[in-house]
């Protein structure tokens, strides 16, 4: 028998005692690899949709069809959007917090904030929810055309749990955005009392930790761009169902609704993060000056003074193009987009 070096294991032998167990270590390998990676995105995206198209409409396979005759597929289709949106971004929250809890501030204090901010801007999520329910009880014409869209059993209870799934994920998110921008805020009041007095490894701590939560900061506004962009564009594709339902001779549900729900939303959205955003700029103007104090060459001129700030700022990552800036303005102006383009495609 060869002899062992450097604890190396000996060279596979075929084992009948071997071969299932090493079977069952690579499955369940493989089942971690999918189940607890970004792998699960994917999966999640693709059941989540088929599974509410499905849920709501019946198994219409033909509606899937790239050449079909009836133009409700498409709004079908694209009322399944919201529910998915929802559940993904519940699902990249989650991991996102499991692994990662920076979003969240440290203190009782601080969390008490975020808590009491979340619970007075609740009323302003639920109202347009509890707006619909108030019309589907006023107007049985609606609620009949709904019955014929959805001819599914329980559609109330499945629609009332997946707009609980939808309001869930958007205060998430809501109170991820709060959660960064307490912590920017008491932030900025440490940076402004120790202003000139902090030593390298401090300032190379707080410049990480300001990078962190600018990553964090975008992230929620681009999830939540989605979701309530995906949300809108469903709630015009169902307008354009019941319209289709609906046999009058004139158009029962108009297109100011859905805008209007666009405007709010966009509101919503501007509200929380805009905000949040100038914090996080005076924060980094802040760092960017101590990043200049410590500088080994002091600046002599206001050039100099002027490059040197620009180089910091980039570092920083605040410091981006008129492109980038146009981006992320169009992230907060999702939901009116979303309304928009919902009206355009619809037939009325």
């Amino acid at each position: 028998m060869p002899e062992l070096r450097d604890g190396s294991p000996p060279a596979s032998t075929p084992s009948r005692e071997g071969t299932p167990a090493s079977v069952w270590r690579e499955a369940g390998a493989a089942f971690a690899l999918v189940f607890r990676t970004p792998l699960l995105i994917f999966l999640v995206c693709n059941l989540t949709f088929v599974t509410t198209l499905f849920a709501l409409f019946g198994a219409d396979v033909q509606g899937l069809a790239y050449l079909h005759p009836r133009q409700t597929s498409l709004w079908r289709m694209l009322t399944a959007l919201a529910p998915t949106s929802w559940l993904l971004t519940l699902v990249i929250l989650l991991g996102d917090f499991e692994q990662n809890l920076s979003a969240w501030p440290r203190t009782r204090g601080t969390r008490m904030t975020v808590v009491l901010c979340v619970l007075l801007g609740l009323p302003l999520h639920s109202l347009p929810l509890m707006a619909q329910y108030i019309v589907l009880k006023e107007e049985p014409l609606v609620a009949a055309a709904i019955a014929t869209v959805l001819p599914t059993s329980d559609v109330y209870l499945k629609l009332h749990i997946s707009n609980m799934l939808g309001l869930t994920a958007t205060v998430l998110i809501f109170s991820g955005i709060i959660g960064v921008h307490t912590q920017l805020i008491g932030r900025l009041r440490e940076l402004r009392h120790h202003s000139g007095a902090t030593g390298s490894g401090a300032l190379d701590e707080d410049v990480r930790w300001y990078q962190r939560q600018e990553v964090l900061l975008k992230r929620f506004l681009t999830l939540c761009a989605i979701m309530l962009g995906c949300s809108i564009v469903s709630v015009g594709a169902l307008r354009n169902l019941l319209n289709q339902a609906i046999s009058t001779s004139t158009e029962t549900l108009p297109t100011a609704p859905v805008l209007g729900y666009g405007i709010y939303c966009t509101g919503l959205l501007a509200s929380v993060y805009l905000p949040a955003h100038n914090t996080l700029k005076r924060v980094d103007h802040l760092l960017a000056e101590q990043m200049l104090q410590q500088s080994p060459g002091a600046p002599t001129t206001w050039k100099q003074r002027y490059e040197e700030q620009q180089a910091a700022h980039a570092w920083l990552g605040l410091q981006g193009s008129a492109l980038q800036d146009l981006q992320q303005g169009l992230s907060v102006l999702t939901p009116l987009l979303a309304s928009i383009s919902s009206l355009v495609l619809g037939p009325g």
